[in-house]
């Protein structure tokens, strides 16, 4: 295999969750004055189907026509028939023709762009994930590009190259190539796993047959710590 090339095109792969569009679903919602809301709650726990997959969505929200009542979401419309919640109402203080449907942000969202644009259809809870940074440090770049380059480097004809490397310690902790004819000896016998045992082993010896019998979690071992982490924690 040729060298890889001087300068290494590192991009950061947005997750599925960054990169998906709204889709909406409807829900029945009924138009309650503010005073109704306790007991409309109260019938919508006792006698309704509970929401399912948007828990995102709020519950209540001010009437877009009148400031003066709430929307409230009574259900999704997939859950009951509106004849059946019509019937449901009967012998209530709310009437049938108060029950209207509503379309609403059928997933929660992940980013705040997306948070913005939901929230244009119907408030929804918004909690931001852990924070993904989108720019490597050059520590990090210099560490990526030369555990690919120690990779690519010993990949020989029709082998498949594992390294286990700390982005700690900028070391290769184990590293193995299987060929196909390797591979063929037995099921397990591929790169990944000849690697990982590489890491066991070496953890084993380390302790000298006194492996803890549950293993705290902490970083592991391979990284100089003085307590048995999890095997090929912290690791790549």
């Amino acid at each position: 295999m040729s060298s890889m090339p001087c300068s290494v095109d590192i991009q950061r792969v947005p997750v599925e969750e960054e990169r998906q569009q709204l889709v909406t679903e409807l829900v029945f919602t009924i138009t309650v004055s503010p005073r109704q809301t306790a007991q409309v709650l109260k019938f919508i726990g006792q006698r309704l189907p509970k929401l399912s997959g948007i828990e995102h969505v709020k519950r209540i929200r001010k009437h877009p026509d009148n400031s003066d009542n709430l929307l409230v979401v009574m259900c999704q419309c997939s859950q009951i028939a509106r004849e059946a919640l019509h019937t449901k109402l009967q012998g209530t203080e709310w009437e049938p023709s108060k029950v209207t449907e509503h379309p609403v942000p059928a997933t929660a969202p992940f980013t705040a762009e997306q948070f913005n644009l939901w929230k244009t259809v119907w408030p929804v809870s918004f909690r931001p994930p852990v924070l993904v940074r989108t720019v490597l440090s050059a520590d990090d770049r210099e560490y990526i590009e030369k555990m690919l380059r120690y990779v690519a480097d010993s990949i020989k004809t029709e082998e498949v190259v594992v390294a286990i490397c700390s982005a700690k310690s900028r070391l290769v902790m184990a590293e193995t190539s299987v060929s196909q004819e390797s591979r063929s000896v037995h099921p397990l016998r591929h790169a990944a796993m000849c690697c990982i045992a590489q890491v066991a082993n070496a953890e084993l010896r380390r302790q000298e047959g006194t492996v803890p019998a549950k293993r705290p979690h902490s970083p592991s071992i391979t990284d100089g710590d003085a307590v048995a982490g999890y095997l090929c924690e912290g690791l790549d």
